[in-house]
């Protein structure tokens, strides 16, 4: 290259040096050439994005869309099939096949959900706008599980913690179609296992849309219809009318509602009418833990505000009993907590039975106590805390008049407290507590009677002053025992039982054959005589230990006799091993010195004598009258030595242990006669 050539190359890059450093040196900050080059700047970069999304490849894009919600869920997502996403139109659409959702490593099986395909549009001008509407959600084979251990996770928890029931608040959607779905549930805590399909359709021409369910809930068959209006001529300022009628083995539900905003779930007003053999078989549909009943017809008005629910104008049928009340279930807890009052007009003594017994019907069996077995465990699932009260209570055997009691649920222990039966004179008064909160429940009863009169139990038409018995009772009965039923509890019941009459009365014959005071008592029986003579007191204590009751005194004073008891009643196996002896007060011809005793079932207790002492009495007499006849009658005279028992002390005594004796009773018992 010529020296020329090198000096006119160098003269040209002098030349634009200075020029470029001029540009520099004259440069001057600008707001509007601030904005103008941001705007170049941000339009190439939108453009340059248009342009790849344009001629991007979506399936290129499967791998880091599931790598990215995997991340923010938790668990693996994956889009196995086809993606396809359109943007550049009034209406986008995401077309997506192969979607697969796994479960946490604790749930023991990998797939949580799976869709073969799916097809989601939106309305762009809108969205513009921040408003989200769905013209169309289609869902093909969706397949579901939904899985719940027994410390209450679940495979489906949200990792931002959100209460698992509040309900879902949708997008407005305008055509909604599941084809071929399947769900499988399996809850531990509420012990439930469902198994179903699940479908939806809105078809052109027709003016409803339709969401249908058929599978199974424990074993029964579980079916399920819920018909709404057209989604597409949904008015979001108006509520959205539905009807549901729903199967789930014998209980049968029909739902009249609407949502008052449509696709908020949570705001949701309906009339529910439900008949069924079990109230307490809706545990599995509302999560509501409700005692067992007879069958039973209720309706009621349910209005939801998020996580309140109202249900009122309750209203019902359950047996022979009736009820009707207002409850409130505030579900933004853990656990749904119910509150309210409930009443009956009428209660039937009889449906009380069915409570005890879990709701399941009256069967065979050789105890008296209910052996079914309790759903204990669902108290841990619900508090609560409701007033109860019948009016009237309608019973065959006892001469009951009212109830009343408040039911309180919390964290697995139910206290009815107090627990008040009103009689036609007397009550009886107390308290019942199971706490559910281990595998084996532990009941404790403190109950009270007070002011009961005796005569009230005996019917038939007898008037009250030829009862064989009249008196005041007073009670108390305090027991703890553990087990899943009422006959559970009874065979372990440790504790105390005390019962007494501090005056009354006893038909005279009774009180003579309870003596074995044969000559008397068959006289007075012959000649028709109903007399009474008093009872000056009777008190009877037993202490219980694992089931078995056994007496620590037994003493019933009578004018003529003393009559003094032992032995126990077993709860295990409902039987009673119980002895009477009785000892005259004055003097007797043909008495036999035998106890009298009651043996066998508590449902059908054999009277008997001991033949013992009988066989030894008889001895007597025979050897008396070998040496000389008319002596042998001198074995069965009784010279007629027992005193008076001491009823102020021992009125004293049973109140001590709990018996809820008036001072006024022992200050007036009557003292032993000299």
């Amino acid at each position: 290259m010529s020296v020329t050539e090198n000096s006119a190359k160098s003269r040209l890059r002098s030349v634009w040096e200075d020029r470029i450093l001029a540009d520099f040196r004259d440069f001057r900050f600008t707001w509007s050439g601030f904005f103008r080059w941001t705007g170049i700047t941000l339009l190439a970069v939108l453009v340059a994005a248009i342009v790849t999304l344009y001629f991007l490849d979506w399936n290129q894009m499967r791998g880091p869309i599931g790598r990215y919600l995997s991340h923010k869920t938790g668990r693996e997502v994956r889009i196995d099939g086809n993606l396809a996403v359109r943007l550049f139109t009034l209406q986008p659409s995401i077309d997506l096949g192969g979607l697969y959702v796994g479960n946490p490593q604790w749930v023991g099986k990998p797939q949580a959900a799976k869709v073969k395909e799916a097809r989601v549009e939106l309305r762009l001008l809108p969205l513009l706008f921040g408003e989200l509407i769905l013209p169309l959600v289609k869902i093909d084979q969706p397949d579901l599980l939904v899985v719940r251990d027994a410390d209450g996770r679940t495979n489906w928890d949200s990792k931002s913690g959100q209460n698992p029931n509040e309900a879902f608040k949708l997008p407005p959607i305008r055509r909604f179609l599941v084809n071929d779905g399947h769900v499988v549930i399996d809850d531990a805590v509420r012990r439930l296992h469902f198994t179903g399909s699940v479908s939806s359709s809105e078809e052109q021409g027709k003016a409803a849309f339709t969401l249908k369910g058929d599978g199974t809930l424990n074993g029964n068959r579980f079916l399920a219809n819920v018909v709404g209006g057209p989604l597409l001529n949904v008015d979001q300022s108006r509520p959205y009318n539905f009807t549901a009628d729903i199967h789930s083995g014998d209980t049968h539900i029909l739902v009249d509602g609407a949502i008052t905003q449509p696709f908020h779930l949570d705001r949701v007003t309906a009339g529910l009418n439900v008949t069924g053999p079990n109230l307490s078989d809706l545990y599995y549909l509302t999560g509501l833990t409700l005692p067992g009943t007879p069958p039973y017809h209720l309706t009621v008005n349910v209005a939801r505000e998020g996580s309140q629910y109202r249900l009122n104008d309750l209203n019902g049928v359950l047996g022979g009993s009736d009820l009707h009340g207002n409850l409130t279930v505030d579900a933004s807890g853990k656990i749904p907590a119910l509150a309210g009052k409930v009443a009956s007009r009428v209660l039937n003594f009889a449906d009380l039975g069915a409570v005890i017994r879990g709701g399941q019907p009256a069967r065979q069996s050789k105890f008296l106590i209910p052996d079914a077995v309790l759903h204990t465990e669902r108290l841990r699932q619900m508090n609560a805390e409701v007033d109860y009260s019948a009016q009237s209570i309608q019973s065959r055997d006892f001469p009951l008049r009212s109830l009343d009691t408040h039911i309180g649920l919390q964290g697995g222990v139910l206290n009815l407290k107090p627990l008040a039966f009103g009689f036609t004179q007397g009550k009886l008064a107390g308290s019942v507590r199971i706490d559910a909160r281990k595998a084996v429940p532990v009941t404790s009863l403190d109950a009270r009677i007070t002011d009961i009169h005796a005569e009230a139990f005996i019917k038939g038409g007898i008037k009250d002053s030829d009862k064989p018995i009249t008196g005041v009772l007073e009670a108390r009965a305090v027991l703890t025992g553990s087990g899943n039923s009422a006959h559970a509890v009874a065979s372990t019941a440790s504790g105390t039982f005390t019962a007494v009459v501090p005056q009354g009365g006893m038909r005279h014959s009774l009180a003579e054959w309870a003596g074995v005071n044969v000559l008397s008592a068959l006289s007075l029986n012959l000649s028709g005589d109903n007399s009474s003579t008093q009872l000056r007191c009777a008190v009877a204590g037993f202490a219980a230990r694992d089931g078995v009751l056994t007496a620590q005194q037994f003493v019933i004073d009578t004018e003529p006799v003393r009559i003094d008891g032992g032995g126990s009643i077993n709860l295990k196996d409902e039987t009673l091993d119980m002895r009477l002896q009785g000892a005259p007060k004055h003097f007797q011809i043909m008495r036999l010195h035998v106890p009298v005793t009651a043996t066998g079932a508590l449902a059908h207790p054999v009277l008997g004598v001991k033949a013992g002492p009988l066989v030894a009495q008889g001895a007597v007499g025979a050897a008396l009258g070998l040496l000389f006849p008319p002596a042998a009658l001198l074995a069965f005279v009784d010279p007629g030595l027992a005193k008076d028992a001491h009823c102020g002390p021992l009125l004293a005594a049973a109140k001590a242990q709990g018996a809820p004796v008036k001072a006024a009773a022992i200050n007036n018992a009557p003292a032993p006669r000299k």
